[in-house]
């Protein structure tokens, strides 16, 4: 007996699908049974559209958005969905989606084309972009302190250089002033030619608030951070003669 496909070679078997006569070249085995190439390729369809489920397809959308379109063959609509479904209705509309693909594959509506690379591809690419997310977010982590750290010394330097210059400008006020200190910030920054070159008092710069008292034989000028232990750590004073002091800003918080 020949083969039915090939003519000019005997058949060794009979297919049990279709019942053809198959060569050794056309004879498939599945759990035991013998199969011709065509009815094969046939039965493995078969098998993929009872097997194909819906629900599963949903379940993988739900969740992460764009799995349940790879799951059904979709490669490129899975990475677009996946890619906005932060939006929230992409998500949610590629959960119907996948749903209703699925439902159609399963009746024979659609036929599935294995795409393993692409499949591949799929996964990995969402796999990198959340180890993305997470390192970012670690890195932020890391860095964010810090230079909200970096920015708090900023302010506290800042804040002592200006009651410095404050120092300076109000010794020099009263070396010009037969020794009198001045009454008020005003004669600082208004005199001809001005000891100070801006004005402080209940002003905030650089995170850091001045509050002013001038009396007639000295001063205290007062550096407090705007937010205790965010815009700077210590509260800085600066009384007569230049003596600089400093002190917890939560220490001030607590006598309160």
């Amino acid at each position: 007996m020949k083969c039915a496909n090939h003519l000019e070679k005997e058949a060794i078997g009979v297919c049990n699908h279709c019942g053809k006569s198959i060569c050794s070249d056309c004879l498939v085995q599945l759990k035991g049974e013998n199969y011709c190439k065509e009815c094969i390729v046939a039965k493995m369809g078969q098998e993929k559209k009872v097997e194909h489920s819906p629900s599963l397809a949903a379940i993988l959308s739900f969740i992460m958005g764009g799995l349940g379109q790879v799951y059904n063959g979709q490669i490129g609509k899975g990475i677009l969905i996946f890619f906005t479904s932060w939006l929230i209705i992409p998500w949610i509309i590629g959960i119907i989606d996948a749903y209703k693909t699925a439902k159609r594959i399963k009746q024979g509506q659609i036929i599935l084309k294995s795409r393993p690379g692409c499949l591949i591809a799929a996964i990995v690419v969402p796999v990198i972009f959340l180890f993305g997310i997470v390192f970012l977010a670690l890195l932020a982590a890391i860095a964010i302190p810090n230079l909200l750290r970096a920015r708090l010394m900023a302010n506290e330097s800042n804040a002592q250089a200006t009651l410095k210059t404050f120092s300076t400008a109000i010794e020099a006020y009263r070396a010009a002033n037969n020794g009198n200190y001045p009454v008020n910030e005003s004669c600082l920054t208004s005199a001809q030619v001005p000891y100070l070159h801006q004005s402080y008092d209940n002003k905030a710069v650089s995170g850091y608030t001045f509050i002013e008292d001038f009396i007639p034989n000295g001063y205290k000028i007062i550096a407090k951070p705007e937010k205790c232990g965010v815009t700077g750590s210590k509260v800085f004073s600066l009384e007569t003669s230049g003596v600089l002091n400093s002190r917890d800003c939560k220490e001030e918080s607590g006598a309160r």
